[in-house]
């Protein structure tokens, strides 16, 4: 066991260091194009306010005003420990998160990551989504202000695909 633990903390941290040196995600110089289209500005859109809130110890949540700094965390603990079994843009071991935050209420996907568990034995639509993939999903111990932040991440991300 003890070296399926020294396996997985490596595979963990290539992970990290894989995604942390992506050309994709550093910045260029400002292009000194004077026709340049400037780039425009993402609007983060509302969490869905109506539906299912699920099982857990969230039954509200008030929308802050979006937050670079919690979204960026978010998109770190995303990446450590979400990656394993979920992709933002495709299906894996489970299902793909694009959208989450225009079909899910954000209570209920807050339940679910610190609520797993109960999640999967009582909320009907957990219950379908076990039915649907082979592997049910695992607590990844998240603290609520964690699970906040990939919250926001998943905002961030969802409003760039309108």
């Amino acid at each position: 066991m003890k070296n399926f633990n020294v396996l997985l903390a490596i595979g963990l941290i290539a992970t990290v260091i894989a995604c942390n040196n992506n050309p994709k995600t550093k910045t260029s110089e400002a292009s000194t194009d004077p026709t340049a289209e400037e780039p425009k500005e993402l609007v983060i859109h509302d969490y869905l306010k109506e539906g299912n809130k699920g099982i857990g110890p969230i039954t509200s949540f008030t929308q802050p005003a979006f937050d670079q700094a919690v979204a960026d965390e978010g998109n770190k603990l995303f990446i450590v420990r979400c990656t394993m079994c979920h992709e933002y843009g495709e299906d894996k071991l489970g299902p793909a998160l694009k959208g989450i935050t225009k079909k899910r209420t954000p209570e209920w996907i807050l339940n679910l990551m610190l609520n797993t568990e109960e999640m999967f034995e009582k909320d009907p639509d957990a219950l379908a989504l076990k039915d649907k993939y082979e592997s049910m999903m695992i607590s990844v111990g998240l603290n609520e202000q964690e699970a906040k932040s990939i919250l926001e991440y998943l905002r961030q991300e969802d409003a760039k695909s309108n």
